[in-house]
């Protein structure tokens, strides 16, 4: 097993400076968000072989690959216009991935929140919500298969896709070799929940375990929280929390052996100590 990183994590800069960034710190590989990197275009319309390969050489050129790009939208937005807009920017990604090197688009699922595509809204759970998302899945689904790459589902805790249960449900429904998921147990654990989270995890691995495309790392820590606040979230850097990190890395690699995990939610100055946590925790596994 081995580490990459999100992009997102340096900040914003050029992609030159980012794939020095990058490998600087020891990393093969990054799953990139091109929202993050000053220099290219990524508007709508804008994407093209030829920034792609232009990219991706650069990265290349450092010892850096691009397996994964990040497209995060919030696919039930309330509002149609802005909702199509992020449609169409996922299918952009889906169709020019392959010439960056990536075989994988990955998204959440959205929130009917006006405020946050990160924010609990009740509406989440309405059949009403579920049956917009999956026609969205379904049309980026289609656009995944003409290109021969994967949709990467996220699921997380204040969207509409929350549980795992939630998720194989909606992998169900929408029958395409081309979905898949990204595994990231944080997103499951809810403060209420924490106590269970051994259960919780073994469980995500049951029902998701054989679609996983990609693994984050990162951890969750309540410890400073308002016991009052159901949808709160603190999730850190790996190795700053309560994650049962053997535990996870032992059922990530029965699942999918060898799959690359990228750490998250960290600064720069946490790079070196939370990939020596996580190295240190798959020593547990063995």
């Amino acid at each position: 097993m081995k580490f990459g990183v999100l992009s997102i994590a340096f900040g914003q800069m050029g992609y030159k400076e980012l794939a020095r960034k990058v490998s600087s710190y020891g990393f093969d590989s990054v799953h990139m968000e091109l929202n993050h990197i000053l220099d290219i275009d990524h508007s709508l319309g804008k994407l093209s072989t030829g920034v792609a390969n232009l990219v991706a050489e650069e990265f290349g050129r450092n010892g850096v690959r691009i397996p994964a790009l990040g497209c995060y939208t919030n696919l039930i937005n309330i509002n149609p216009d802005q909702r199509r807009i992020g449609i169409n920017q996922l299918k952009e990604h889906l169709r020019f991935a392959r010439d960056f090197g990536a075989s994988t688009v990955t998204t959440e699922t959205g929130t009917a929140s006006p405020d946050s595509p990160w924010e609990h809204h009740p509406d989440n759970q309405s059949e009403q919500s579920w049956i917009l998302l999956r026609s969205v899945i379904e049309e980026l689904a289609e656009e995944a298969e003409k290109w021969g790459v994967f949709l990467g589902l996220e699921g997380y805790y204040n969207n509409v896709i929350n549980t795992p249960e939630r998720m194989e449900r909606m992998l169900q429904e929408v029958s395409s070799a081309n979905i898949g998921i990204v595994m990231d147990p944080c997103n499951y654990i809810t403060q209420q929940e924490e106590h269970r989270q051994d259960e919780l995890m073994e469980d995500a691995f049951k029902r998701l375990g054989d679609r996983i495309l990609i693994a984050h790392a990162k951890d969750f820590n309540y410890k400073h929280a308002d016991d009052n606040a159901e949808h709160l979230t603190i999730q850190p850097a790996a190795g700053t929390g309560d994650l049962n990190y053997p535990l996870y890395l032992k059922l990530l690699n029965q699942a999918k052996p060898n799959i690359k995990i990228y750490l998250e939610h960290l600064s720069e100055g946490q790079m070196l100590t939370s990939t020596a946590y996580v190295r240190g925790a798959m020593k547990k596994i063995h």
